[in-house]
Parts: structure tokens; sequence; C-alpha cells
């Protein structure tokens, strides 16, 4: 049978320092069948295969994959992935369109472990010998809880959250589908340890993050460890011509991700950001708009204002969760604002007399 594989034009350093891995590993392995490469392009592939495991676990899961496909695949299926493939627009450098080609091959073998680099592969999926175990864990407004998983994780769940769990041999698997979790893992090596809320999922091994998510927004903040975070909900030609952006953190920064949008990375104190297991929250310089609808989530007795300027003032501080009675006296010391107590136990704030005529 004839080669079907695409042939192609160098990338120059800069470029293949841009690649994702699995972009990189596509456009190595199809280098190396095109069989022009020389002793300084040898090197440069040499380099990049030892950079990382990342690197040779992706070129060995490319490589692996096309062969296994090429051996079984008829002239059929090879020319209708080569329709697909040519059929992608030519794009500004010329490896771009080879690695989009190579992709569609590569895609088209339906090799999970293709999928799984791409961040295609759905979840859950029974990867093992027994069923997977599906347990679904929720907390009701004002009572988080901490729950460990038959691997040893720990799970603590935020107020009116909800996680299922998705266990088998060969993979620990969680959803966050409303609210806020703090995951301690257990080490494993062998059973990936991942996340998914909204569109985003975290692979963590061994490690202490916290994932919130609110309607399409995913929050994630990394206390110890590592984690990688990736966009799941991606067709496949999305996944082909613009693929999914990949985001490594590092203990002590915070990632927020909105549906449409790229990723945002900042820096952070993780520890004060999850003080919520602690019973604390801590805010920087947030509207007391803002502040107030937090707090809320935690106590059956409101904290409410009818007043939109003592909503726009800011405000900094740690405060203990469920006391808004506490939360009430002691914002009287910081802002221009009074305190009083309502007919149903909410606390009403107000403009302070003396500073109601006061830009906030």
């Amino acid at each position: 049978m004839k080669s079907t594989r695409p042939k192609t034009l160098r990338a120059d350093p800069a470029d293949l320092a841009a690649m994702t891995p699995f972009e990189a590993a596509s456009y190595w392995f199809v280098r190396h069948d095109v069989g022009d490469m020389g002793t300084e392009e040898t090197r440069d592939f040499e380099s990049w295969l030892a950079a990382s495991d990342e690197h040779r676990r992706t070129y060995s899961q490319v490589n692996e994959t096309w062969t296994g496909f090429e051996d079984s695949a008829d002239d059929n299926e090879l020319r209708a992935l080569r329709a697909a493939a040519l059929a992608i627009e030519p794009a500004p450098k010329p490896w771009r369109r080879m690695v989009g080609i190579a992709a569609v091959f590569l895609l088209g073998a339906g090799c999970a472990s293709i999928l799984w680099l791409v961040g295609a592969r759905p979840y859950p999926t029974v990867l093992s010998d027994r069923p997977v175990t599906n347990i679904q864990y929720m907390t009701a407004h004002n009572q988080p809880t901490t729950i460990t998983l038959e691997d040893g994780s720990r799970v603590t769940l935020n107020l009116d959250t909800v996680v299922e769990s998705h266990m088998s041999d060969r993979e620990r698997h969680l959803t966050l589908t409303r609210g806020q979790a703090f995951f301690e893992v257990a080490k494993d090596p062998h059973r990936p340890f991942t996340v998914s809320a909204a569109d985003q999922r975290i692979e963590a091994l061994g490690t202490q993050f916290d994932v919130r998510l609110d309607s399409s927004r995913v929050e994630v903040v990394l206390l110890e460890g590592r984690v990688s975070v990736n966009p799941v909900d991606h067709s496949l030609l999305d996944t082909v011509v613009h693929p999914p952006t990949h985001v490594d953190l590092t203990p002590g920064q915070r990632l927020v991700a909105k549906a449409g949008t790229v990723p945002v990375v900042t820096s952070t104190d993780a520890a004060r950001a999850t003080s919520w297991r602690e019973g604390w929250i801590v805010f920087e310089d947030e509207a007391l708009g803002q502040v107030m609808g937090e707090l809320n989530r935690y106590s059956d007795k409101p904290i409410i204002t009818t007043d939109e300027t003592v909503r726009q003032l800011h405000l900094s501080g740690v405060f203990r969760l469920g006391e808004p009675d506490r939360f009430g006296a002691v914002i009287q010391e910081l802002l221009p604002v009074t305190a009083r107590p309502g007919p149903n136990g909410e606390t009403v704030l107000s403009r302070r007399e003396s500073a109601a005529n006061t830009p906030p």
C-alpha cells in the first residue's frame, strides 16, 4: 500500500518553541517519515525528545497510533482521511498546515490515547476490567463537609456543592457540577486524578488544589504540588485547527477560565484563598456588594442594603464565616456605614449619617 503520509517544510527554531507537545510530536513524526532530516535537525529532534517525559510519551503515542492504524486500515479509509486532511485551509506558516494534516490522520485512527493528548477524551470512561464506581456527594446550604475517597484522597465540599466520583482500577475522575471543593490527592502514579468543571479538566498527581464553579466560570487555586488545566469541550475541527490551551500551575497561582476566552493566571496567597475550609474568608479590595454576596452564602441571616453607594464601597480584611452580627460590628469601624438588625434577623447596612453626602 502506497504511503499516504503528508510531506512538509521545515519549521524554524522559533516555530518549534511555540508548538504544543502534540503539535511538535506530529511535526517530528512527519519529518522522520519524509526521510530527509540532516544531522543538525536530528540533533534538534533528540534535544526536544530529551527535554521532558511529556515529549517522549507524546511522540511515542503518536508514532504507535499511526503504525497500528496503517497496519489495519484499508485504502478507502486512508483516502477518506487524506481528503479530510487536505481540506484544511493553508496556514501562514507551512508547518502549521502540515501539523493539522498529521492531526487529522492521527485522530482518524480513533485511538483513545491520541484523543486524550488533544483534550477530546470523554469522561467518565471505563478503562479497567471492573465497572467504574459512581458516587454523588452533595452539601446543602450552610453545610460544608469533608469526604474520604476509596483511594485515600480527601475532598472538602463547600456549601451547596455537588461532586460526582468515578473511580476504577486505572483512573480517578471527579466532576464538579456545582459549587466549590478542595482536593487533597493521594499519590498513585498508576491512576491519574482528574477533575472536570464546566469545559475545563484539571489533572493532578499528589497535590492540593481548590476548584470553584460559578455558571461557566471556573477558578482553580493551587496550594501544593502541580496541576495542568485543559479545556475539554472542543469539536474535532477546533482541536485540529486551534489546539486547546494547556496551562501548568505551580503553587501560589490562580487560574480563572471563562467560556470562550483564554484562561488568566495570576499569583495569589493560596493559603488565604482556601481559608474557607477553616471557617474564614479573605477579601482584598473587594466591592462591599460582592463581599455581602459571598458572606451570605454561609448564613441564613443575610447582610443587606438598599443603598447602591454602600455596595460600591471597597473592603479588605479577614472575616469569620457565618457570623453576620460580628461582621456588622466590624464593618462600622472600617467603612462609613451603620449596621442595624432587621425585623427578620438580617443585618441592614446604610450610609453613616455624617457621611451621607460624601462620595464613596
